[in-house]
Protein backbone atom coordinates (compact mmCIF):
# COMPACT_ATOMS: atom_id res chain seq x y z
CA UNK A 1 0.00 0.00 0.00
CA UNK A 2 1.27 3.73 -0.89
CA UNK A 3 2.20 5.70 2.03
CA UNK A 4 -1.59 7.75 3.26
CA UNK A 5 -1.91 10.54 5.39
CA UNK A 6 -3.98 10.21 8.88
CA UNK A 7 -6.80 12.67 7.23
CA UNK A 8 -7.15 9.87 3.90
CA UNK A 9 -6.45 6.45 7.02
CA UNK A 10 -9.90 8.26 8.74
CA UNK A 11 -11.34 8.96 5.49
CA UNK A 12 -10.70 5.03 4.68
CA UNK A 13 -12.15 4.11 7.90
CA UNK A 14 -14.94 5.88 8.14
CA UNK A 15 -16.35 4.32 4.42
CA UNK A 16 -15.45 0.89 5.64
CA UNK A 17 -17.60 1.23 9.15
CA UNK A 18 -20.42 3.12 6.74
CA UNK A 19 -20.35 -0.26 4.55
CA UNK A 20 -20.40 -2.60 7.66
CA UNK A 21 -23.51 0.09 8.70
CA UNK A 22 -25.27 -1.09 5.29
CA UNK A 23 -24.76 -4.37 5.25
CA UNK A 24 -26.60 -5.05 8.55
CA UNK A 25 -29.18 -2.73 7.84
CA UNK A 26 -30.45 -3.38 4.02
CA UNK A 27 -29.72 -7.58 5.87
CA UNK A 28 -32.43 -6.44 8.07
CA UNK A 29 -34.37 -4.43 5.48
CA UNK A 30 -34.48 -7.56 2.98
CA UNK A 31 -35.41 -9.99 5.83
CA UNK A 32 -38.48 -7.46 6.62
CA UNK A 33 -39.67 -7.03 2.95
CA UNK A 34 -42.63 -9.02 2.15
CA UNK A 35 -42.84 -7.80 -1.47
CA UNK A 36 -40.47 -9.84 -3.42
CA UNK A 37 -39.26 -7.10 -5.64
CA UNK A 38 -38.60 -5.05 -2.34
CA UNK A 39 -36.81 -8.10 -1.27
CA UNK A 40 -34.82 -8.04 -3.73
CA UNK A 41 -33.99 -4.81 -3.87
CA UNK A 42 -32.83 -5.07 -0.87
CA UNK A 43 -30.61 -8.01 -1.25
CA UNK A 44 -28.58 -6.32 -4.27
CA UNK A 45 -28.02 -3.05 -2.05
CA UNK A 46 -26.36 -5.61 0.35
CA UNK A 47 -24.36 -7.29 -1.72
CA UNK A 48 -23.45 -4.11 -3.21
CA UNK A 49 -22.12 -3.04 0.26
CA UNK A 50 -20.49 -6.39 0.62
CA UNK A 51 -17.90 -5.74 -1.78
CA UNK A 52 -17.63 -2.22 -1.34
CA UNK A 53 -16.80 -3.80 1.99
CA UNK A 54 -14.49 -6.07 0.72
CA UNK A 55 -12.47 -3.83 -2.04
CA UNK A 56 -11.94 -1.68 0.98
CA UNK A 57 -10.43 -4.51 3.30
CA UNK A 58 -8.02 -5.21 0.42
CA UNK A 59 -7.06 -1.93 -0.37
CA UNK A 60 -5.91 -1.54 3.93
CA UNK A 61 -4.12 -4.74 3.54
Amino acid sequence: MNDINEMELQNLRHLLLESVMDVDKYSAYAEQASDANVKQFFQKTVQSATKNKTDLMQFLQ
